[in-house]
């Protein structure tokens, strides 16, 4: 983050306005404003004594007016690569996150909620004393109805992660309620399958740490009562500007995914109205228009679409990542095994319907013609299928739907298999 944006956002988050923080680090309205607006390169002393009234720090020696990094990053690393197309939701999810002491990111599966999430808490880092802490849930099992949700092991995570209370204290400090000088931004990673949890343990974090703000990743709200949501949607596949030659953020996802491992006598940049198309029969998925960049390394991109690309192509040898992020079929079953079969039987019925983009009232004829199928409930499920992320709204078009790219084939195939299943007779 640069020095300006973060001077605007520490002095937003303490409540004051720029004549408030010109008098109390002694400089002119003026020079605040140009030190937020960019508009001046200020004078070291300036960044220290600005520094000094926001309580963030001192100024390293090679930092060219930008506040060092906090001293502690712990857990899940930011993002190596840059994240393409979301840079106006980037700065709109770190004024959020400043601004509210608990926030939730949602979207499908695979649109790059953990990335952007990362990106956002490496832009507002130096604005947490004590640092950032990722805490991965993923692996975590998802609860079950009938037993406790595991609240205590997603405190007991972020505890060995925080470390000593003693390192919280301000200089000439003692004492005082533990977590009370904890300035931390605490990122709870993948949350879809603990909602009850998670909410349980973000209110005790919030009440443990007064100074810290939460950041939450999930596929479905867990927190709406109390926190604030921002939901990301999959990139453009169209630019913003059809003249002037740019890109659309999806096409420059794929071209700058595969270009690193693409034969040197391969250029897609002279393909793009095949890679348009690739973007949009992935509807701009980030993770899934980067599975197939992996693919394009040996796959000519004709031959790819050819192909479909089919749904076992779309998958990656990377096991860095967890195992439902290694694959589109693994992402969607991971949301598809949180459903009841009711959900799973309704999803197929929308499989079925003629048309790409729907209506809840497409929804329920198709749903309707099955013997005995209350309607009220079926509008209930089908607003569950939304929160999911697996029916996602169609831009531009109120009260119009599509599913996610490979969900209904998905879907249809495990129903399929269950049914031979349960057909199959005992050996004798």
């Amino acid at each position: 983050m640069d020095l300006g944006n973060n001077v605007a956002s520490l002095r937003r988050l303490r409540g004051w306005t720029q004549e408030e923080l010109a008098e109390r680090c002694g400089l002119s309205v003026r020079t605040i404003r140009n030190v937020e607006l960019g508009s001046v390169d200020p004078r070291r002393s300036s960044v220290k004594l600005i520094l000094r009234a926001l309580d963030a720090g001192e100024v390293t020696e090679d930092s060219r007016g930008v506040p060092a990094a906090p001293d502690r990053w712990r857990g899940l690393p930011p993002p190596r690569h840059p994240i393409v197309g979301m840079r106006a939701e980037l700065h709109e999810l770190a004024r959020t996150v400043l601004a509210s002491r608990l926030t939730a990111v949602l979207g499908p599966g695979g649109v790059g909620k953990t990335r952007i999430a990362l990106g956002v808490a490496a832009e507002i880092a130096s604005t947490f004393r004590h640092g950032v802490l990722v805490v991965e849930l993923g692996d975590i099992p998802a609860e079950e109805p009938a037993a406790p949700a595991p609240t205590a092991v997603i405190l007991e995570r972020v505890t060995r992660l925080v470390g000593p209370e003693s390192t919280w204290n301000e200089p000439g400090t003692t004492g005082g309620a533990p977590g009370a000088n904890a300035d931390l931004l605490i990122l709870l990673d993948n949350a879809e399958h603990l909602p009850s949890a998670v909410a349980a343990a973000g209110k005790e974090l919030l009440n443990a740490y007064p100074r810290a703000h939460i950041l939450i990743t999930s596929r479905r709200p867990v927190t709406d009562r109390w926190g604030l949501s921002r939901e990301i949607r999959p990139l453009p596949v169209e630019p913003a500007h059809q003249e002037g030659g740019s890109l659309a953020p999806a096409v420059e996802l794929v071209l700058r995914r595969a270009s690193a491992g693409l034969p040197a006598t391969v250029d897609l940049a002279r393909d793009l109205p095949h890679v348009v198309e690739l973007c949009r029969r992935l509807a701009g998925v980030p993770r899934a228009l980067e599975f197939a960049a992996e693919r394009l390394r040996t796959i000519p991109i004709r031959s790819l679409l050819a192909a479909g690309p089919a749904l076992r192509m779309l998958r990656t040898s990377d096991h860095s990542l967890s195992p439902h992020q290694r694959s589109v079929a693994d992402s969607i079953r991971w949301s598809t095994d949180l459903l009841s079969d009711e959900h799973r039987l309704l999803l197929r019925h929308i499989a079925g319907l003629p048309a790409t983009e729907f209506t809840p009232e497409q929804v329920l004829a198709a749903a309707g013609e099955a013997a005995g199928a209350d309607l009220e409930n079926v509008l209930c499920l089908f607003s569950d299928l939304v929160d999911h992320g697996l029916v996602t709204a169609c831009r531009d078009h109120v009260y119009r739907y599509r599913l996610m790219p490979y969900v209904g084939q998905v879907v249809c195939a495990d129903l399929d298999a269950s049914v031979v299943a349960a057909c199959r007779v005992p050996a004798a």
